[in-house]
């Protein structure tokens, strides 16, 4: 649903899409961390599961160091095509 609002509502400023997609972030690595070790294998070759939790303290700290595109690609690709490899 985040996506589907495009960039431009993404980038506006106080965006309450980009902070659902900083939520989404954030419980995404919690998920990560409780998979299943039979689903591990799984999880694509290229998650850097290191990059995954320091987006998430940023983005949980509020740091103002998070960027945008970097946060719009996880959420546009990155997030959905692992759920996608882990359910299917």
């Amino acid at each position: 649903m985040i996506v589907e609002h495009g960039r431009d509502e993404f980038d506006a400023a106080r965006s309450l899409t980009y902070r659902a997609a900083e939520a989404v972030i954030i419980h995404f690595d919690d998920l990560l961390g409780r998979i299943p070790e039979d689903r591990e294998a799984r999880l694509p070759s290229d998650l850097s599961l290191a990059a995954v939790r320091k987006t998430r303290n940023i983005l949980s700290h509020d740091y103002r160091g998070a960027r945008k595109e970097i946060v719009w690609d996880a959420i546009e690709h990155r997030i959905p095509a692992v759920i996608l490899t882990l359910v299917g």
